[in-house]
């Protein structure tokens, strides 16, 4: 059958189709014609597909589901989702005894944040919280599970109660523009896009990493030449890091971070492996004006 007909049968629109073979998870073969011909298992790997997008599955994860089968993952959803389902069955219960009682403290006691990054968000609320931390949110839908984390996360709120950062004009107004008028960003594609900059930058291939490499050179080429590296906005940028490094952001709250998060913590030592192999290969090094500068 015709990917029309396809559409019939599954809540799903053409793209999507499209973009799940592109992803590897299902292959059409063509007729004679060149048109792809969708059979009934075709269709019904696209329905599997789509309950596990509905389950908030990842593409990746998707993908080993169908190649190894493997309910193990299945199960460890089923756990994730009978967990959340107790833990609204207690704030309800505890919001109940609120209504009857009125005891805020004990209603205190009982409630706790889904996530770290919900947490932090209300930590570190409005406009500076977004610029600082909208970045790191995909690598905080967790739970604090042990003493190092919940040091961590005391002392990254401590930083950002007492860090006084400030931000560039021109930067603010171009980010407060993206925080008021942009659409929020679902937190599932957030997440789903961060797994695969760590895993791309895990498994980078030595093309990959030879493109990647010229295109750094290029760019650092291009900055330091007369009309970029005097350029008002290059300037603050400059500045604004300066602020940063004195502020303890990389001495305080990135290595807090990596103890914080798991998955923060691989996206991190995947990039420094890549960021060092290529500043060793290029000799790019930043002096005290923070211009990074490359040997000849």
């Amino acid at each position: 059958m015709q990917i029309n007909e396809v559409i019939q049968q599954v809540d799903l629109t053409k793209r999507a189709i499209k973009y799940y073979e592109e992803q590897g998870l299902l292959s059409v073969n063509k007729d004679e014609n060149g048109y792809r011909n969708y059979t009934k298992e075709d269709v019904a790997l696209l329905k599997e597909i789509s309950v596990y997008r509905k389950l908030g599955i990842s593409i990746k994860d998707i993908k080993i589901l169908l190649e190894k089968k493997d309910y193990q993952l299945l199960n460890n959803i089923y756990k994730e989702k009978i967990n959340k389902l107790e833990e609204c069955r207690n704030e309800a219960e505890s919001l109940k005894r609120f209504i009857d009682n009125n005891d805020v403290d004990e209603i205190y006691e009982n409630l706790d944040y889904e996530t770290l990054g919900k947490a932090i968000q209300d930590m570190i609320p409005g406009f500076y919280g977004y610029y600082f931390m909208n970045h790191f949110m995909p690598y905080l839908q967790i739970k604090i599970e042990t003493k190092e984390q919940q040091d961590a996360y005391k002392r990254i709120i401590e930083f950002w109660d007492n860090a006084d950062v400030k931000i560039p004009l021109l930067m603010k107004l171009n980010s407060f523009i993206m925080y008021k008028l942009l659409p929020k960003q679902e937190m599932s594609k957030m997440v789903e896009k961060m797994d695969a900059k760590t895993k791309e930058l895990i498994n980078i291939s030595e093309e990959e990493y030879e493109k990647l490499k010229e295109q750094t050179r290029k760019g650092v080429k291009m900055k330091n030449s007369i009309f970029l590296k005097y350029h008002p906005a290059f300037i603050l940028q400059r500045k604004f890091m300066k602020r940063l490094q004195d502020s303890g952001y990389n001495d305080i709250f990135i290595p807090n971070m990596i103890l914080l998060s798991p998955k923060y913590k691989e996206y991190h030592e995947a990039l420094t492996k890549v960021n060092n192999r290529i500043c060793n290969d290029l000799g790019l090094h930043y002096d005290s004006k923070y211009n990074l500068l490359m040997k000849v």
